[in-house]
């Protein structure tokens, strides 16, 4: 029964991964093997632990962890070659049914022969597929990296360690490391040497402090090496003026103060049409906006050029009205000739009325 899953199991691989790379394929046909390893320790476990005597029975559901292993590492790679490079579900599902078949393993063998079953069974193949699936996303994209949890937590682990040990810079052999640790070490002993009084360091931890600072300067090599020293002294200064971080003038961040060069260009184009528009009016000669005639230029009949009269001064105007009433005309007759509003022109009226009778010939207002 194993043969025949194994047989039947490496007849799907060769089908799915007839077009991978020779890595792909090994890889793949190594977690078969151990797909069916894991199989025949499940094959057992069925019948000591399960109850399960039958022959009929144990086919059908002994291989239940091991195919279920086998489908959810094929979903994973089909999400790993997908728009996202991740796994997925599937993939956390292959660790946990990995976990969950150990069980079977140490049950059967104990703990010497259990750890060899668990170890090449279901934990080498979750393996082989993973790192399967790895090789084939990286042949088709060189650049793509897997986005899947444990993908993720490894990179970043990774990465913290790294920056925990001090070599999270790439391109540094080791006594570079070293001047670098020693620069870093000697920059916070001659700040805590700083913040001490001259009489402390008299004293003998102020001494230690200043032995320390010794030999992490000689370790750095400051006096041979220009850019170490200068590293030393740019680190220094920043840490010993710390303090003025806390007073220093910054400008604003919701104050524009840089223009934007799409306006400007377009306020430039602008001056510059202006400019160019106001030279070409200069050029015409000045006769031609002066042989207009002036708006105030008064004709013969007292009117203005443009036809309309010219409004009075104010005591002629009053001698107009005046002049109205008495000779009896009429109060638009009269604010016409006195250039005045016909209300102003009323009130005038009532006032000569009542200061001089009323008016000598029938009049209409």
């Amino acid at each position: 029964m194993v043969a025949l899953l194994v047989a039947w199991l490496g007849w799907v691989v060769v089908r799915q991964l007839r077009r991978g790379t020779p890595a792909v394929r090994v890889a793949a046909l190594a977690a078969v093997g151990c797909t069916a390893y894991s199989a025949d320790t499940s094959w057992r476990f069925a019948a000591d632990y399960l109850d399960m005597a039958g022959t009929a029975e144990r086919a059908a559901m002994f291989g239940a962890a091991e195919l279920s292993l086998f489908a959810t590492a094929l979903m994973a790679r089909q999400n790993l070659n997908g728009p996202n490079a991740a796994p997925g579900v599937p993939g956390i599902l292959v660790w946990v049914i990995t976990g969950v078949q150990i069980i079977p393993a140490y049950a059967e063998s104990g703990p010497v022969g259990g750890t060899v079953r668990a170890f090449v069974g279901p934990v080498m193949a979750a393996m082989l597929w993973h790192l399967a699936m790895g090789i084939e996303l990286r042949h088709r994209t060189p650049d793509a990296s897997s986005n899947g949890f444990g993908a993720l937590l490894v990179r970043e682990l990774r990465e913290r360690l790294l920056s925990r040990l001090g070599i999270a810079e790439r391109h540094r052999d080791a006594a570079q490391i070293t001047r670098d640790r020693a620069t870093v070490q000697a920059v916070a002993l001659a700040a805590r040497l700083a913040e001490i009084g001259p009489r402390r360091r008299e004293k003998p931890g102020g001494r230690r402090i200043a032995r320390r600072l010794s030999v992490a300067v000689a370790r750095a090599s400051i006096g041979t090496n220009p850019d170490q020293r200068r590293k030393l002294l740019d680190q220094l200064a920043a840490r010993r003026n710390a303090v003025s971080l806390a007073t220093i003038a910054l400008a604003s961040p919701w104050a524009d103060t840089a223009p934007d060069p799409a306006a400007s260009a377009l306020a430039g184009q602008v001056r510059d049409q202006m400019a160019n528009a106001t030279a070409n009016v200069r050029r015409y000669p000045r006769p031609l906006f002066t042989e207009l005639p002036s708006a105030n230029t008064r004709t013969e009949n007292g009117r203005s050029a443009g036809g309309s009269p010219t409004k009075l001064g104010t005591s002629e105007a009053l001698a107009a009205i005046e002049r109205g009433w008495a000779d009896g005309l009429t109060v638009r007759e009269t604010a016409r000739r006195a250039t005045r509003a016909p209300s102003y022109v009323h009130s005038v009226f009532v006032r000569l009325d009542r200061e001089r009778g009323p008016r000598p010939v029938n009049a209409r207002c």
